[in-house]
């Protein structure tokens, strides 16, 4: 029996649903961006109808292993197991796979997907607005060719996922609105659905357009706040806002917002007038767990660590 399922820009029907869902983002709220880090541990196939992009991974793993977030080695172990076998069809023409799977499904697509045993995917799906903002141009005048590859030709997109995953597991709010543009915009370059011409010039932000960024983050540090957001305040496109920013500051919007939030949090601490939960508030982190872990990730100590440095 098959279960329906609509995600994004994707329709279709599902075998059933995933035994495990190891992270999710939803599209309500991101501008139309969504993502799935999902895991089957039997045989069962999934119909696909693409009204945007979708760009994700596929890893095939063996009988008798866990899931992994690290690519296999090969369609067979020391000791003989085979892996799980993904076959991709797309107007009645198959395209069976063993090793791990990069594919990039662009507007129009329809198609199928089997596998034969466990397996694991992570998904990254845009709804047409946020392909059009992010291309900048109308998808009907864009061609995305479709695209199935080994995953060792497209790893900084595994990576990426991999990372977008970490963000959406176990987490009981909202993913980061920069984070998830950021990542997204990412993934299309790496993935090669978004192509800049010609080779790459010098970008930088005027003086003008760096201090209203600046302003905007410092107005908005203990709220979310989105790369499209950044970009306007700019007047800018979110690509070559991306590249400009990073042309100025050294960093890429949603490290400099981060810097930022550690600054301010780690001064709020040093006054020993609130607790590290109201700290985590008013520099714009969910929590205190939240916070916690991006002052190791930023300066690699705990907020009391670094508060009484």
């Amino acid at each position: 029996m098959s279960v329906p399922f609509v995600n994004a820009s994707v329709q279709g029907e599902l075998s059933a649903p995933p035994d495990q869902i190891f992270g999710q983002i939803p599209a309500s709220g991101l501008d139309g961006i969504a993502f799935l880090d999902f895991a089957y541990e039997s045989a069962g196939y999934s119909t696909h109808r693409v009204d945007g992009l979708l760009v994700g991974t596929w890893q095939g793993t063996r009988q008798g292993t866990h899931h992994d977030t690290r690519p296999s080695a090969g369609p067979q172990d020391r000791d003989g197991d085979r892996a799980t076998r993904l076959t991709f069809c797309e107007g009645g023409v198959p395209d069976e796979r063993t090793d791990d799977v990069f594919v990039l499904r662009g507007p129009g697509y329809v198609g199928s997907t089997r596998w034969s045993g466990p397996c694991r995917g992570r998904y990254l799906a845009y709804m047409p607005a946020a392909v059009e903002r992010m291309i900048e141009a109308p998808l009907s005048q864009t061609e995305i060719a479709t695209l199935t590859s080994d995953l060792s030709e497209r790893m900084s997109v595994f990576h990426l996922l991999a990372a977008l995953g970490q963000e959406a597991a176990g987490h009981d709010t909202a993913a980061d609105a920069l984070l998830v543009d950021s990542v997204a915009l990412a993934v299309l370059r790496a993935s090669g659905a978004l192509t800049l011409p010609g080779p790459r010039r010098s970008a930088a932000l005027t003086a003008r357009q760096a201090r209203r960024v600046r302003d905007l983050v410092a107005e908005r540090i203990d709220a979310p706040l989105s790369l499209r957001e950044m970009a306007q305040a700019a007047g800018l496109s979110e690509s070559y806002f991306v590249r400009a920013f990073k042309g100025s500051f050294g960093l890429t919007p949603y490290q400099y917002v981060l810097r930022e939030r550690v600054t301010l949090a780690q001064s709020l601490i040093r006054s020993g007038t609130v607790s590290l939960g109201e700290a985590a508030k008013r520099a714009g982190f969910p929590d205190a767990r939240r916070m916690g872990r991006t002052f190791r990730k930023v300066i690699g100590r705990s907020p009391t660590e670094a508060a009484r440095l």
